[in-house]
């Protein structure tokens, strides 16, 4: 426990530096292996080259991903354990060293790991009592328990890159825009809500909104911001050297 804390004063040290990487190990991978990324076939499939024979990965991820599934970059793909249609799942793109993390489903693990080891300051003391929680019109992803009592906790893939800005969204997004709605009526009834943005690319100081894609969904999000609804920011990346996702910021600098 002492060293896992020591690897996180180290890596809180390099938060203010966006040219610093050294972070602390969260989730090891097994099986990793490079790809080159040859074009973007539908929103869950993408072609790409392995040892100079093309094939199909599978991509957790809906979002534009704008700058990171182009044509010519270094992906990282693991395999697929019980594959049902593609046996290669890709979940990284290679970025100056490090590699952002575009699998959501990663960004989830990663998230429960960090609350589990009590990394997150903001959310010391708490723990997931459920997954997948229905509200009104929506569904968010965790309903939390701590000292400060209950908490809806929301995640957002923030996967694009405005210079060294994370920045959500990268497209519009109905099914957002609902479950913002939904917040915001519940911040209003006095209840805690906390909208996380996982910011998974490397060498960035904070995250800011992106009103060009959607600029109703980020005058929702203020909104509700302002009515209650914590906004939260969590860096992570991928480091090929140690094949793990690695906790940069737990508490990453937001502008609204």
């Amino acid at each position: 426990m002492r060293r896992m804390f020591r690897g996180l004063e180290r890596a809180q040290e390099n938060f203010s530096n966006p040219h610093k990487s050294e972070g602390y190990s969260l989730l090891p991978l097994r099986g990793v292996g490079e790809c080159l990324i040859l074009e973007r076939v539908n929103r869950f499939t993408v072609k790409v080259e392995i040892e100079g024979r093309e094939g199909l990965a599978f991509l957790q991820n809906t979002g534009r991903l704008l700058g990171y599934i182009v044509r010519g970059r270094t992906g990282f793909c693991v395999p697929v354990a019980s594959p049902k249609k593609l046996g290669r799942r890709l979940f990284a793109i290679h970025d100056n060293g490090l590699a952002a993390v575009v699998d959501t489903l990663l960004h989830s693990k990663v998230f429960e790991e960090a609350v589990s080891h009590g990394l997150i300051c903001w959310l010391e003391g708490y723990r997931i009592l459920r997954r997948d929680v229905p509200l009104a019109n929506s569904r968010i992803d965790y309903l939390m328990t701590g000292g400060g009592g209950d908490a809806l906790v929301e995640l957002k893939s923030a996967v694009l890159r405005l210079g060294y800005y994370a920045s959500y969204p990268d497209c519009p997004s109905s099914r957002a825009v609902r479950q913002v709605t939904d917040l915001l009526k519940l911040v209003e009834h006095g209840a805690r809500a906390i909208l996380v943005f996982i910011a998974a690319i490397p060498y960035i100081r904070g995250f800011k909104l992106n009103y060009e894609a959607d600029p109703v969904l980020c005058d929702l999000i203020v909104r509700a911001h302002g009515a209650g609804l914590e906004v939260k920011g969590v860096q992570i990346a991928y480091e090929p050297v140690s094949s793990s996702i690695i906790l940069l910021n737990p508490d990453l600098p937001i502008e609204i």
